[in-house]
């Protein structure tokens, strides 16, 4: 069955020639198409077929959910084109279709909580807190505060691996401890401005990351699809090592630079 549709939608594209990709920097999916009878159809095929992290696309995690389906391809059924007459009097519709906020808040992973890469301190005596012994319930411990600049925004330069875009990438240290990811962030910020951005070449005063953001390298892209980022450990706590670096984690002021 799975075979006979991927046939249709094929032989749908060569009988309408059409267009589509994703614009990973503002998350927003683009598509034009001749007939818009048919360009819903192939919106979803394309929404569906996205990377959402490092074992599935768009599709496998609906699949996963599909109580989420029906609410999600509402949405897509309702978005309407712009419509361009071409000089030779043909009509082509356009689709700019945002994946924030409406359509993510459909696609939100669950969250569990994660351990810091830093030293822990009791918050009563600022002494190292034993990492083999939890806290007792209502204790809050606080990170050691190893970074002093107040850093605007977070880039992790990835121009030298061959990183796939995905909507919830994973960053790691060279342990493979979780650095940045959903987790990490608060649901508001990731529903308004996605987890991360990625962008190609340089970043100059982003409004997103402000006109100070801590620059790091990336060591390799890791992953069943290479989605995720594995850094340096000292780059880790430099990254975990601040309240405002956590904020910046918090508010998802977090950029990826990839391509060649």
């Amino acid at each position: 069955m799975r075979y006979l549709l991927s046939l249709s939608i094929l032989a749908l594209c060569f009988a309408l020639p059409c267009y589509a990709e994703m614009d990973w920097e503002h998350l927003i999916l683009k598509e034009s198409s001749p007939d818009q009878s048919q360009a819903v159809s192939l919106l979803k095929t394309e929404f569906y077929s996205l990377q959402y992290d490092a074992t599935k696309t768009v599709g496998d995690f609906i699949q996963m959910y599909s109580d989420r389906e029906q609410p999600l391809v509402a949405q897509l059924s309702d978005y309407k084109p712009l419509q361009f007459y071409l000089t030779d009097g043909t009509v082509e519709y356009a689709f700019h279709l945002p994946v924030t906020p409406g359509l993510i808040t459909l696609l939100l992973p669950t969250t569990q909580p994660v351990q810091l890469v830093v030293p822990m301190l009791c918050p009563h005596c600022g002494q190292d807190w034993p990492a083999e012994m939890p806290p007792p319930e209502g204790l809050q411990l606080t990170p050691k505060e190893i970074e002093r600049t107040d850093y605007t925004g977070i880039i992790i330069d990835c121009r030298d691996t061959q990183l796939t875009p995905c909507l919830f990438p994973k960053v790691f240290d060279e342990k493979l401890q979780e650095v940045y990811s959903i987790n990490f962030a608060a649901p508001q910020y990731v529903i308004e401005r996605g987890l991360t951005t990625y962008m190609k070449g340089g970043v100059v005063d982003h409004q997103r990351l402000g006109n100070n953001p801590l620059r790091i390298s990336a060591l390799d892209a890791v992953g069943d699809k290479q989605t995720d980022i594995r850094i340096s450990a000292s780059d880790a706590r430099r990254i975990h090592g601040s309240k405002n670096n956590l904020d910046l984690l918090r508010e998802c002021r977090v950029a990826i630079i990839f391509g060649q």
